[in-house]
């Protein structure tokens, strides 16, 4: 139910349970870039990096499960000044919660967290993913561009959506 999902920051301890999560929507083949399941130490060296590192990170938590996770970080390295004021924002959510609000719970969290440390927060999409780009513009993202026909996975092929939240 809904009202039971928690919207927290992150913790360290949440990573084995977040790994389950992400690799499930992973292996969906539909929402995101990856396909496959990540190495459980790797997708957890990679997220509490960021956790450490003070990038915004929050999970949806039914209990002490990891249904959902929203984060943001740089969108490029540190040496690459003239990116400096950009971020991307990724988000997922497991199949079971989808449709109740958790999504936008999530992304509403992660932006906020975002105040005064980027100027612009970009992230992607795909045209089938009708779901995710209504949300997406829903709590203030705009389209910038599509890249038509990017996308081509098992017989289905979509834009990809590219999108952006201006903070200033």
């Amino acid at each position: 139910m809904p009202h039971d999902v928690q919207i927290r920051p992150t913790q360290l301890a949440d990573l084995p349970s977040l790994v389950t999560c992400l690799n499930a929507v992973f292996e969906e083949r539909r929402f995101l870039a990856f396909t496959a399941a990540i190495p459980a130490p790797e997708a957890i060296a990679y997220h509490a990096a960021n956790i450490t590192s003070g990038h915004p990170h929050f999970v949806a938590v039914d209990g002490n499960v990891v249904v959902g996770l929203c984060d943001v970080v740089p969108a490029a390295m540190p040496r690459i000044e003239g990116q400096r004021h950009c971020a991307t924002l990724g988000m997922l959510l497991a199949p079971a919660y989808r449709g109740q609000g958790i999504g936008e719970r999530l992304i509403r969290a992660a932006l906020a967290a975002c105040s005064g440390r980027w100027d612009r927060i970009q992230l992607n999409v795909y045209s089938h993913n009708e779901r995710a780009h209504a949300l997406y513009r829903k709590v203030g993202f705009v389209e910038e561009g599509r890249r038509v026909g990017a996308w081509q996975l098992d017989g289905l092929t979509s834009d990809i959506i590219d999108m952006v939240y201006r903070t200033r």
